[in-house]
C-alpha cells in the first residue's frame, strides 16, 4: 500500500519556505499554461501532478516506475526548440521533451541521490549491453558530425540515443524482486487494455477521439484494399503499424501467462485482457504484425508446451499445427486482412522492395558510419537506383529497421545492436528453463517470443528503435529478471519492501 511519508523533523520556517516556493512555482506554471495551447496546459498540469506525487508519496519511486510503464504509450511531448524542415521531416524535429521523460527524470535523479548517499545497491553496468550501446553512440556521433543538418537536430538525436541507454540502465538496476517484476508486467498489460479500449472506440465511432495531444492521429486512418475501404485503428500511437507492434509485444506475454502456475482467478482476469488486445490488434489490419505474431505465438506455444511436457518433438508439431490453424482461421474470417494480403493494396507493399535497394546502395557507399542518424530521407535521393524513383514518390525511411540502422549508423552499429539483442534473448531463454521462479519463467517465454516477433515485424517496418522508450524499458525488465537469485529476492526494489501490488492469493495456485 502506498502511504504518506513521515518526514524527518524540520524547522517550521524551512517547511513554510519550501511550501511557499512550491506553491508559487505551481501557481506561476498554471497561470502561464492557461495562456498556451491545450497541449502545453495538459503537459504542465501533468508535470505539477508528477512533482506533487513525487514529494507526497512514501514509495514514490516505485509508484513512478509503474506510471512510467503506462506513459510509454502516451506521446504527449513538446519542443522547447522546434526546427521545421522545408523538405522532409526529421524523426525528431528539435529538442523534444515527452511526458515519459519527465517521469523518468525524477526516477533517474532519485536513483542518483540514492547512489551518492549509499542507500542504493551497487550499480551494475551490464557490459554486454552497455559497451555495445556506447560504441553505437560513438559511431553515430562520428557519422552525424558529417551530416548536413541543424546542430540542434544533431544534439537531440544524440541525446535521445544516450537516453535510451540510461533508460535501460535504470530499469535493469532498479527492477529487483519477483513481485516488482509481476507488477510491471501487470502495468504493461493494463496499458495494452487502455490502448485497446481506445482503438475499439475509434473503430466503433469511425473517427478519431480528439486525443491528438496524446499522440492520436489527426485524421482517421482508412485505406483501400481491393475494392473496399478499410478502416484501421491506431490508439495514441499515430499509425496502425506502431500500435500493432506495441500490442503484439503484450499479447504474447499475456498468452504465456495462461500456462503459468497462477491462480484460476488471475487467469480469468487475463482472459478479457487477451481478448481486448487481440481484437484491437486485428483491427489495425497490419499484415507484417499479423505474420510476425503468428511466428511469435508458435514460439510461445512451443516453449510453454516443452516446459510442461519435456517432449521437444511433440511440442514442435503441436505448436506448428496451431500456427497453421491460426493463419488459416484469421485469413478466412477477417476479410479486410485477407484483402490486404492477397488483393491490390495500391502500392503499400510494392514500395518496400525498391526502398530496400536504395538502403542497400547507401550501405554499400557508407558501410562504416552511414549517412547520419535521422538523415536517411535527405540522402536517399542521391542513392536512388530504383526505376520508380521511390525516394521521390515515397519520401520515407526504408521500412526495415535493420537496414535503417545500417544505412544511417553503419554496419558496425547494426552488428553491435544484434549483439545486444542476442544477449537479451540468451538471458531470457536461460530464465525460461529455470526452476527457481515458475511464474517468471513463463514471463521470460513471453518476452523471448516478443523479441522474435519484433525482429520479424521490423523487417517490413521501422520505428527508430535506438530512440525508442518502450523497447529499452522492456529490455531493462528482461535483463533485470535474469539477475542472480540474491538480487531477485523480494524486498530489494527501490524504496519499499515489494509488498504492494498483486495479492499472493491471486499469484499462486491454491492447494
Amino acid at each position: 500500500m502506498i502511504t504518506l511519508a513521515a518526514g524527518k523533523p524540520r524547522s517550521i520556517l524551512l517547511d513554510m519556505v519550501v511550501a511557499l516556493f512550491l506553491g508559487l512555482a505551481a501557481s506561476v506554471s498554471l497561470v502561464a499554461a492557461v495562456t498556451m495551447e491545450v497541449k502545453w496546459l495538459v503537459f504542465i498540469l501533468s508535470m505539477v501532478i508528477c512533482v506533487a506525487v513525487f514529494l507526497v508519496l512514501q514509495e514514490r519511486e516505485r509508484f513512478l516506475i509503474y506510471v512510467s510503464v503506462v506513459l510509454t504509450s502516451v506521446f504527449l511531448s513538446f519542443h522547447p526548440i522546434y526546427v521545421e524542415s522545408a523538405v522532409f521531416p526529421w524523426p525528431v524535429s528539435g529538442l523534444r521533451v515527452s511526458i515519459f521523460e519527465v517521469a523518468f527524470f525524477f526516477l533517474f535523479v532519485s536513483w542518483m541521490v540514492r547512489v551518492v548517499t549509499g542507500r542504493a545497491s551497487q550499480v551494475q553496468f551490464f557490459p554486454w549491453v552497455s559497451i555495445p550501446f556506447l560504441l553505437i553512440w560513438c559511431f553515430s556521433l562520428a557519422g552525424i558530425s558529417r551530416a548536413s543538418m541543424p546542430g540542434v537536430i544533431k544534439f537531440s538525436n544524440m541525446w535521445l540515443l544516450l537516453e535510451s541507454w540510461l533508460i535501460f540502465l535504470y530499469f535493469a538496476n532498479n527492477i529487483s524482486g519477483r513481485r516488482m517484476v509481476y507488477n510491471i508486467v501487470a502495468a504493461f498489460l493494463l496499458t495494452g487494455v487502455l490502448q485497446s479500449v481506445l482503438g475499439l472506440a475509434q473503430y466503433l465511432s469511425g473517427a478519431t477521439l480528439g486525443l491528438g495531444i496524446f499522440g492520436e492521429t489527426k485524421s482517421y486512418n482508412a485505406m483501400m484494399a481491393g475494392a473496399e475501404l478499410v478502416s484501421r485503428v491506431s490508439g495514441t500511437f499515430g499509425h496502425p503499424n506502431n500500435l500493432a507492434g506495441y500490442l503484439g509485444m503484450l499479447v504474447l506475454i499475456n498468452l504465456a501467462l495462461f500456462w503459468a502456475p497462477i491462480s484460476r482467478r488471475l487467469k480469468w482476469l487475463l482472459f478479457p485482457s487477451f481478448l481486448l488486445i487481440s481484437t484491437t490488434l486485428t483491427l489495425t489490419y497490419s499484415r507484417g504484425a499479423f505474420l510476425a505474431l503468428s511466428l511469435g505465438a508458435a514460439v510461445t506455444f512451443y516453449l510453454c508446451l516443452f516446459r510442461r511436457s519435456k517432449h521437444r518433438v511433440v511440442s514442435l508439431i503441436l505448436s506448428t499445427a496451431l500456427m497453421v490453424l491460426f493463419l488459416i482461421g484469421v485469413i478466412a474470417l477477417v476479410s479486410p486482412l485477407r484483402q490486404r494480403l492477397f488483393e491490390e493494396d495500391y502500392g503499400a507493399a510494392r514500395t518496400r522492395i525498391p526502398m530496400s535497394w536504395v538502403a542497400l546502395n547507401i550501405i554499400r557507399h557508407h558501410p562504416w558510419l552511414g549517412v547520419g542518424l535521422g538523415n536517411y530521407t535527405f540522402e536517399a535521393p542521391l542513392y536512388d537506383i530504383s526505376r520508380e524513383g521511390i525516394s521521390y514518390e515515397f519520401p520515407q525511411p526504408v521500412h526495415n529497421e535493420f537496414l535503417l540502422i545500417a544505412a544511417e549508423q553503419g554496419l558496425p552499429s547494426l552488428v553491435l545492436f544484434l549483439v545486444m539483442l542476442g544477449y537479451i534473448l540468451r538471458q531470457l531463454h536461460r530464465l525460461s528453463r529455470s526452476p527457481d521462479d515458475p511464474i517468471g519463467a513463463f514471463i521470460a517465454i513471453g518476452l523471448f517470443a516478443t523479441y522474435i516477433t519484433w525482429c520479424v515485424f521490423r523487417q517490413t517496418d521501422y520505428v527508430y528503435v535506438l530512440l525508442g522508450d518502450p523497447f529499452w524499458l522492456m529490455a531493462g525488465l528482461s535483463v533485470a529478471m535474469a539477475k542472480t537469485p540474491e538480487a531477485q529476492a523480494d524486498g530489494m526494489s527501490p524504496e519499499g519492501n515489494g509488498s504492494a501490488g498483486i495479492p499472493d492469493n491471486l499469484l499462486h495456485k491454491s492447494a
